[in-house]
């Protein structure tokens, strides 16, 4: 019996469930909790326990939830919504991963396109590209970008970079706190490098966690190399950083992050990473979606006739994949 199957049934036959509902959870392994359920998502659900305090549990974790009443036990079953619970296991079983080879399976991706130009008395043209992937689970969270700007104005070349970055999460379900671990990898035509490698790890608590919002932050230690150009070296380099999304709506979202890199060996020298997202869904049968990006780097020990900041804007469709 799946959990989808018996988390529908139980809100249709009771519906404060949400509400701290007294419940009873059987975990796959033959245990089980009594506890007050007070929030589900698509891939846990949030409990009250009197002795363990707030914990979330995978729905992976789950063969059974009863729902108690002061009167008797009110048990989902399977048969009672069989319209929607068809559709949910349709859904969960439509994932083939990458362009159907199984890769990345679970995960929400998503490819991006932005095109931008004028003609006239100047000529001006913009191109972006971007793939984003996604995982979360109750022990773990992933997310991958990498991107690709190039801008020409006047026949001259004005941007031309890439970046691919990972970080992973290491989530602990009975408390706010987490660890990391993530790095990334940088190519700029036009700074006074060639090449830049960066890699971090440290802690994190979560403020927030809702199924609307999620607001963090991360402390940590990591180092900074870059390759090529006038500058070649090796930084040791400090992390402090916040992060958030909010679900505006089904068709909305917005993602905020702010990051700043403190040199740990001259320390007037810093960077810091602003990032902003807008996604609005157009078409969620088709997966399409239009994006506005905002981007800005600061980077004090730029050489001199190098912008310190380095800013970009999108605005791209974006396909999921």
């Amino acid at each position: 019996m799946s959990f989808t199957k018996i988390l529908v049934s139980a809100l249709c036959v009771w519906p404060l469930m949400l509400q701290a509902a007294p419940s009873t959870i059987e975990l796959t392994n033959g245990d089980e909790l009594t506890a007050d359920l007070i929030k589900h998502t698509d891939s846990h659900i949030s409990i009250v326990h009197p002795v363990l305090g707030k914990m979330q549990l995978s729905k992976s974790k789950i063969s059974r939830i009863s729902i108690n009443d002061e009167a008797n036990e009110v048990v989902a079953t399977a048969e009672t919504t069989p319209a929607h619970t068809e559709k949910e296991s349709e859904k969960s079983h439509d994932d083939n991963g990458l362009f159907g080879t199984g890769l990345l399976t679970g995960w929400e991706r998503r490819f991006d396109l932005g095109i931008a130009g004028s003609a006239g008395k100047s000529q001006n043209h913009q191109v972006n590209l971007g793939f984003t992937a996604d995982y979360e689970s109750e022990y773990t969270r992933i997310a991958h970008r990498t991107a690709y700007f190039r801008a020409k104005s006047e026949d001259e070349l004005s941007d031309h970079s890439f970046y691919s970055s990972v970080n992973r999460d290491w989530l602990r379900p009975s408390t706010p706190w987490f660890q990391f671990a993530g790095g990334r990898f940088d190519m700029d035509e036009f700074k006074d490098w060639d090449y830049r490698v960066n890699g971090n790890a440290g802690v994190g608590y979560e403020f927030s966690n809702t199924e609307s919002f999620l607001l963090l932050g991360r402390t940590g230690l990591g180092f900074n190399q870059t390759l090529g150009g006038e500058r070649e070296e090796f930084t040791p380099e400090g992390l402090v950083g916040i992060e958030s999304q909010w679900d505006m709506n089904d068709q909305q979202r917005i993602k905020f992050a702010n990051t700043l890199y403190p040199s740990l060996k001259d320390t007037t020298e810093y960077r810091n990473l602003t990032s902003f997202d807008w996604l609005l869904d157009v078409n969620s049968y088709a997966g399409v979606a239009l994006k506005v990006g905002l981007l800005n780097e600061y980077d004090s020990a730029t050489e001199q006739g190098i912008d310190k900041n380095d800013f970009k804007y999108t605005v791209s469709l974006a396909w999921t994949l």
